[in-house]
């Protein structure tokens, strides 16, 4: 495990919000009071998930290949889906990072794409690999070597959150990138987590994003946001343009929403029985997975 600062503000300026032990591991998840970003310090790195001989897949997922993960990716597709359409053309060259079983770069390839797919578990890069024989690289991707190769567009599906140093990802991927490229990521919501209080502090997971925290990392790294779209409840997606590295401006207080959110969800989850609106389909399709109106682009 690593001790870091917060990568956004460069500071270690936090507020302990959460402790447990799991698996051996002792998890101190913290708030930075200057920007608001959650994280675990030390951070959770590779080598600390080696040691439990747990895949990647399983890290994340708790199982295999089986049928609810798949229609989980479905839904990610088809979320997905209306944030490349306006910029897709036959011939895009795509990179997905931690692609999975393959199903985004699947699809866009069916439509004329040029694709290749990152992935660290072996059981999903393989299953991906017989998916329409796609192009996949088993690896992690600080590992990846690709000089000199730019993509037309990134994907990074509920990735980013898993990274120790996400700020270093985001880095790497711009170099990938012309000034054209688009980045999608799509990321768990601290403000409207859909889980349960107890299980929102995660070992899968080093980093806890708000839209406003995300947005601030990806200026540092090089990268414009250009479209925001939050879920009612769950997760939130933003499509980036390559620009130049910026330092954030944050405003005084901007960690008061962030502990206001999760204050909140501790009792609104039981107040409000989420734990049993969140499992009822109907109203995960017309209401958790609707575009929250409070944000813009």
């Amino acid at each position: 495990m690593l001790n870091i600062t917060c990568p956004i503000c460069e500071v270690d300026h936090t507020r302990l919000q959460h402790q447990r032990r799991e698996r051996g591991l002792r998890l101190n998840t913290v708030v930075c009071l200057e920007c608001g970003l959650v994280y675990h310090n030390p951070v959770v790195e590779d080598q600390d998930r080696q040691k439990m001989e747990i895949s990647p897949g399983q890290w994340h997922t708790g199982a295999g290949i089986n049928p609810r993960q798949r229609r989980k990716l479905i839904r990610r597709w088809e979320g997905q889906w209306p944030l490349i359409e306006p910029i897709f053309k036959p011939g895009l060259k795509v990179l997905e990072v931690g692609c999975s079983w393959g199903l985004a770069i699947h699809n866009l390839q069916e439509m004329g794409a040029q694709v290749l797919g990152v992935e660290p578990d072996p059981e999903q890069a393989a299953h991906a690999q017989s998916q329409g024989n796609l192009s996949i690289i088993q690896s992690r991707f600080e590992d990846v070597d690709l000089p000199g190769e730019k993509f037309d567009l990134i994907l990074a599906s509920h990735v980013i959150e898993h990274f120790p140093r996400p700020l270093a990802f985001l880095r790497g991927a711009r170099e990938m990138a012309h000034p054209e490229t688009r980045l999608l990521l799509e990321t768990p919501n601290i403000l409207a987590p859909k889980v349960s209080p107890r299980r929102v502090f995660s070992l899968a997971h080093n980093f806890y994003f708000s839209p406003q925290t995300l947005k601030w990392l990806l200026l540092k790294a090089g990268w414009q946001m250009e479209t925001l779209r939050v879920w009612r409840r769950d997760a939130f997606q933003i499509l980036a343009r390559a620009g130049e590295p910026r330092i954030p401006a944050i405003p005084p207080g901007a960690a008061r929403e962030v502990l206001r959110a999760i204050a909140r969800h501790q009792y609104n989850y039981y107040l409000k029985m989420l734990f049993i609106w969140r499992k009822i389909p109907w109203w995960q399709k017309y209401w958790m997975y609707t575009v929250d109106p409070r944000y813009g682009r």
